[in-house]
């Protein structure tokens, strides 16, 4: 009995609880109303569209489609169940995909049924929205010519440039439209001059009259012909397209063509009918209904009108609006909304669509730029954010325009007025340059950044009304004229010069505030206000102000041509989304940078992912490739590769397929993937940190191996198959001509190898030793069998060149492939040097150790003492040598003295940080800025990173560190040409990445890859071009001797990079191929992007958890074993215990134990020593004291210490026994980077970063 009362009480307390989550879901406005009553309601499912990828496609037509397909695919999937529940019971009701919902009338009971459904997410009443009703109207007949509002913005003067909104089409949803007024008519989309078609250019979301009106509505209710209702929408539209061709010119772009959508009857509408043209605007469809054409979206939108709260809007009305608006504005289409007519207090601005991040928001103003009375002020407060609005003013006091009825004008006052004029200027803009179509942001920030500025002595929220942007004007009103100069400068240079990603929170964080003297922006001029400030992006709240210290008095800095100011922000550490402004002029800004912890990790996987496009043989295929970058296999004739000495001779056809494409062009060489397999080994090396996931959306992820390592072994399994039986490596595959193809796919070209040669051969050896010696770090069965084939392969690749000392091939020779890969005698002998380092390493053969120590003296490093960024692979080889355990002392100092000298004392390196000779931070010499500089750069930067790495002098460490991170913001747009040297990073936050590199894929001239700004997609995310060239050049060919006047007509000058530039500044962003070489510019290769991620992995750390901070027991002091004979105990996956002991020399090893009764055990549990160089002391068989601690980069190191001083924790008897797997222990080195340490069932030692439980 009892058991059944339970069940009961148990049946019950679950049905409360259900009945609790559908009731949750319901609006709170409709659990209030008559229950009895039909409601008009939205109902919103749970499962949304995301179009993130949306943001990295370019051109208007495409957004808008990825955006359209995407929205329907996803209603079509989210709506089956609602759709199917609908249809069952005959109830009637409307589909959105724009927002994934349905509308329809439901009593209260309909209403709790349909929020039961699982793909529900939330029942909302159909809220009432309003148009902005003019303050003041006075009708007004008769010629005025061009008002006074179209010429006080400039309009005009763009007129007479030849921009006037040609070839952009206007969209306005508002009270309709007299479509066939003298005003308009011409300017109609749907008006060839004798007909009229208005299937696409019409659409009429009203079909009855609206609650709050009486009568019938004189237009009528879903009308195939445009009709206004009220003349405000007809008012509107005549401000941004209007010229009657009689003297009447009203509207700023009367080049322009429009269309509209009525969304109120008589003023009044509803959140369903707002959306209903949101979504028409994304893709319009005929009068009779059918499929949507998203080509036909406008180019901007305007609104006027909004929804307060007394007429039904509320949070969750705000989300779904907010959603349809972000929806169609990802899509390319911008979104001016009037800010409203509730001023003149702070905080009026409170209605949507006025208060949303992505409005474009418009407050009003008169003749003379004063603020209009009714013009609603910032912030917003209705939703918490207290968010700067408006964005901008513009004209709307007295603005005549044209209304219904023959030759009939008024003059109107309200920020409805004013908004037009801002879409009318987005036309002018894009008609002056086609490339800012569907460039939304780039739009807002243009109009933004060149308005006149305006100010107020009345503050609104915590923004003085003093500052620009000011919660009263925005940045001012609009320049028409300033907008489109500013658009058509295609070099145009920000002045305040910031890491475009952003900061971690303790970085040293400078902004470079330039002046230009020299170069092709130096008709720029600029000297800082005395107060620079930092805002919140969103508030525009200032959060730091100093003051700007000019760099070396004054003088311009010869590199770039700039006078330069620096601004330190450095104490500014608070994660959030800000700018830098002018503290006299808040319109000379920086772009919006992020400060968070995290801000490099995408950047990170966006650069290495580059390597997955740079892939042969493979398809490209989603999820790893991106939108747009989909191929199939390429260049799979690999498989049959051909000899270059006897290609028709089948017997000696290879298997070559694999491995990383060398550059821009489709090209494979052993010698070239020398420099990028060390740098991205050295990078797991030295921050293995940065590189401990295995999600980084590449195939071989979740395979165990961390995906650097995957990757790098994409190209060791072809230098595999470049190795023959007898251990000498092929060196190079390509083809016998310079054309190509795009896709890769594309590419048939016949292709051939070249033979065996002793610095292949080399490189195979270095490259396979070091490698094996990561994969070894690795617990998992596949890297451990991998790492011994690579250094059986790295044993013979060093053999067959050790007995084949001169072996040397020239493919220049046999017009093979493009680049010369053979090296002279002295890099063929430094390679056999670090060949023999890596193999010293990992195989503990004194063969290898000797041979250094005889032949390190015959490199530049110890010749000259001289440390310099073209060497860095032998010169960070040798100083790994000196670290080896073995090694003669005397040699080691000599590398070591050698590289911290010249590090310390030449010039070019500690001396001209200390020095400040670089106006930018990033300092190499003047002679070194050349072909592929950006590597320089990066090269230099990883030279610290190095220095820092060996503790070379731990005096200098924190400016090491210092000085590296500057490379890393060299990179991201702390440069003279404010430029992130990187492509297509827009979706991460940089807003000035670079369009266009040379690249085979992304060539000149392809409709789909070609440019950021011209083509659909652009290049894929992340290469590094080569950089600024002073020695660019058009081919010798030029000026008339390239073969044909097509040829020939190619030789123009290119200005930039020539035409008496500064070094810096010898950048163009073009990719145009022979003659005009851009190569040597702009494009990208295999080296320069692994320097890239060598350098920015120090700045990055992804671990995560592995053993929950509650499975942990947590100190800050050593762990003390002090019985003799007695360590810390670790166990393995099949339950073994290990103890790890200490040599008398400091060795670690392990031993198999049992756990006697006199140990301490630990169970269910990790041990985590929380302070850096901290952790377990013990005695090793002759008494002497070590502590075992973690070293940088994961190493367990030994240090021999005298006495146990300090605070510690003791085991006075038997050992310390971690019981169970996965727990273990857990210290910290001294950069605050955690490691697990654990042991295999066979009782290796590994260590893998984690995060710290602090």
């Amino acid at each position: 009995m009892l058991r059944k009362i339970n069940l009961v009480i148990l049946f019950n307390l679950l049905t409360l609880f259900l009945t609790a989550q559908i009731v949750a879901k319901i609006d709170q406005k409709l659990k209030i109303s008559d229950r009895t009553k039909k409601l008009e309601i939205v109902v919103i499912l749970k499962d949304q569209a995301d179009i993130s990828h949306v943001k990295n496609i370019k051109g208007k037509d495409t957004k808008a489609t990825f955006v359209y397909q995407s929205l329907t695919k996803k209603a079509e999937q989210g709506q089956q169940e609602i759709i199917e529940f609908l249809h069952q019971r005959g109830i009637s009701f409307q589909s959105y995909y724009i927002v994934n919902m349905v509308t329809l009338q439901a009593d209260w009971d309909l209403i709790t049924a349909i929020a039961s459904l699982n793909s529900v997410s939330s029942v909302i009443e159909d809220g009432n929205f309003v148009m902005q009703t003019p303050i003041t109207d006075k009708k007004e007949n008769g010629s005025r010519s061009i008002e006074w509002n179209i010429s006080h913005i400039n309009a005009p003067a763009v007129w007479n440039m030849g921009f006037n909104g040609q070839g952009v089409v206007i969209g306005g949803q508002d009270t309709g439209y007299e479509w066939n007024d003298p005003v308009l008519i011409n300017k109609y989309r749907g008006w060839n001059g004798i007909t009229a078609n208005h299937n696409y250019n019409w659409h009429d979301a009203i079909d009855s009259t609206h609650a709050f009106n009486t009568g019938i509505n004189p237009c009528g209710y879903q009308l195939s012909t445009p009709c206004d209702d009220n003349n405000h929408g007809t008012h509107t539209m005549g401000t941004m397209i209007g010229d009657d061709g009689l003297g009447n010119q009203t509207g700023v772009a009367p080049g322009a063509t429009w269309i509209g959508c009525r969304n109120m009857e008589r003023g009044w509408g509803t959140l369903s009918s707002y959306v209903e043209c949101f979504q028409w605007f994304l893709a319009p469809y005929p009068i009779a209904g059918g499929a949507g054409d998203p080509s036909k979206m406008p180019h901007v939108i305007n609104n006027s009108w909004g929804c307060p709260p007394s007429e039904g809007c509320n949070t969750t009305n705000f989300s779904v609006m907010e959603m349809a608006l972000n929806n169609l504005r990802n899509a390319g289409c911008g979104i001016v909304v009037s800010a409203g007519n509730a001023g003149s207090s702070c905080s009026t601005v409170n209605d949507p669509a006025a208060i949303f991040s992505g409005s474009f928001s418009v407050g009003a103003t008169n003749n003379t730029d004063a603020i209009a009375g009714f013009s609603s002020r910032g912030p917003v407060t209705v939703d918490g954010s207290n968010r700067l609005k408006p964005n901008i003013s513009a004209p709307g006091v007295s603005i005549r325009s044209c209304i219904k009825g023959t030759n009939a004008f008024a003059s109107f006052n309200g920020t409805s007025m004013a908004g037009p004029h801002v879409a009318g200027l987005v036309a002018l803009l894009i008609s002056a340059n086609p490339e800012l179509a569907g460039e939304v942001d780039k739009i807002e920030d243009i109009i933004e950044q060149t308005a006149v500025p305006k100010t107020t002595i009345e503050n609104c929220g915590s923004v003085l009304g003093t500052s620009i942007p000011n919660n009263t004007f925005g940045y001012g009103r609009i320049d028409a004229l300033a907008a489109v100069n500013r658009a058509l400068n295609q070099l145009y240079v920000p002045t305040i010069k910031i890491d475009q990603f952003g900061y971690r929170p303790n970085d040293e964080k400078i902004a470079i505030l330039s002046d230009p003297q020299l170069g092709y922006n130096s008709t720029d001029s600029y000297t800082p206000s005395p107060t620079i400030v930092v805002k919140n992006s969103s508030t525009f709240q200032v959060v730091f102000s100093g003051s700007p210290v000019v760099w070396n008095s004054g003088s311009t800095h010869s590199q770039s041509g700039d006078r330069v100011w620096r601004f330190d922000f450095s104490s500014l550490t608070t994660q959030g989304i800000y700018h830098i402004a002018d503290g006299n002029s808040g319109g000379i800004r920086s772009e919006d940078f992020v400060i968070n912890q995290g801000i490099y990790d995408d950047v990170l996987k966006t650069a290495f992912n580059t390597f997955y496009y740079q892939r042969c043989g493979i398809a490209k295929i989603a999820p790893f490739a991106n939108t747009g970058y989909i191929d199939a296999a390429c260049h799979t004739q690999d498989l049959n590769c051909r000899y270059i000495s006897d290609p028709n001779n089948i017997s000696l056809h290879k298997n070559l397929t694999g491995g990383w494409h060398d550059a821009g062009d489709y090209n494979k060489y052993v010698n070239f993937a020398y420099k990028p397999v060390s740098d991205l080994l050295w990078s797991y090396e030295i921050n293995p940190q940065a590189w401990v996931s295995d999600e980084m959306n590449i195939p071989e992820s979740n395979n165990g191996i961390p995906d650097l390592l995957d990757e790098i072994k994409y190209e060791l399994d072809w230098m595999t198959k470049m190795q023959d039986t007898d251990g000498g490596v092929f060196c190079v595959v390509g083809v016998q001509n310079h054309l190509s193809a795009s896709p890769p796919s594309a590419d048939n070209a016949v292709r051939y190898y070249g033979p065996k040669s002793t610095a292949a051969s080399l490189t195979a050896a270095a490259s396979f030793a070091f490698a094996a010696k990561q994969f070894r770090k690795i617990d998992n069965p596949t890297a451990q069998t991998y790492a011994t084939t690579l250094q059986n392969k790295a044993i013979q690749a060093w053999t067959w060149a050790n007995d084949n000392p001169s072996v040397t091939y020239y493919n220049a020779s046999n017009n093979l492939a493009a680049g010369e890969q053979e090296v002279d005698n002295y890099e063929r002998d430094m390679r056999k040097l670090a060949a023999a380092v890596y193999l010293y390493d990992i195989t503990n053969d004194n063969t290898y150790r000797i041979y250094v120590e005889n032949n390190y003296s015959t490199s530049h490093l110890m010749q000259w003492n001289f440390v310099y960024p073209f060497e860095n692979v032998i010169q960070l080889s040798l100083l790994h040598f000196s670290h080896l355990n073995g090694v003669n002392p005397v040699v080691a100092n000599n590398i070591k003295n050698a590289f911290r000298n010249s590090m310390q004392n030449s010039s070019g390196n500690f001396p001209a940080q200390m020095n400040d000779l670089d106006a930018y931070k990033a300092y190499i010499e003047t002679q070194n800025i050349g072909w592929g500089s950006n590597h320089t750069k990066c090269n230099h930067g990883n030279l610290y990173q190095v220095y820092h790495h060996f503790n070379l002098n731990s005096s200098n460490n924190s400016l090491a560190e210092k000085t590296m991170s500057h490379y890393v913001h060299y990179m991201h747009g702390v440069n003279p040409n404010g430029l992130t040297y990187l492509t297509n990073m827009q979706s991460l936050g940089s807003d000035r990445s670079v369009n266009t590199i040379y690249h085979s894929w992304f060539n000149n001239g392809s409709t789909l890859w070609d440019d950021v700004r011209t083509s659909t997609y652009g290049p894929a995310p992340g290469f590094m071009p080569g950089g600024p060239n002073p020695g660019w050049s058009l081919d010798g060919c030029c000026p008339s001797g390239c073969g044909s006047t097509q040829n020939n007509n190619l030789c123009v000058t290119i200005n930039p990079p020539v035409g008496n530039q500064p070094a810096l500044k010898a950048y163009n962003d073009w990719n145009t191929g022979w003659p005009q070489n851009s190569w040597s510019v702009t494009e990208n290769a295999i080296y320069y992007q692994s320097a890239y991620l060598l350098l920015l992995s120090s700045m990055v750390n992804q671990t995560t958890t592995i053993i929950s901070p509650t499975m942990q027991i947590t100190t800050d002091n050593d762990l003390y074993i002090s019985s003799l004979g007695k360590s810390v105990i670790l166990t393995s996956p099949n339950n073994s215990k290990y103890k790890m002991n200490v040599s008398n020399t400091g060795l670690i090893s392990t031993l198999p134990v049992s756990v006697s009764g006199s140990s301490s055990k630990l169970s269910n549990s990790s041990l985590n020593i929380n302070a850096s160089e901290k952790g377990i002391i013990t005695k090793s068989p002759n008494n002497t004291i070590w502590r075992i601690s973690i070293g940088k980069a994961g190493e367990l190191k030994t240090t021999s210490l005298g006495t146990v001083t300090g605070n510690y924790s003791e085991q006075q008897s038997g050992d310390f026994s971690i019981e169970d797997t996965p727990n273990s222990l857990i210290l910290k080195d001294e950069n605050n980077i955690c490691y697990i340490i654990s042991v295999n069932d066979s009782g290796t030692i590994f260590t893998k970063p984690t995060s710290c439980n602090n």
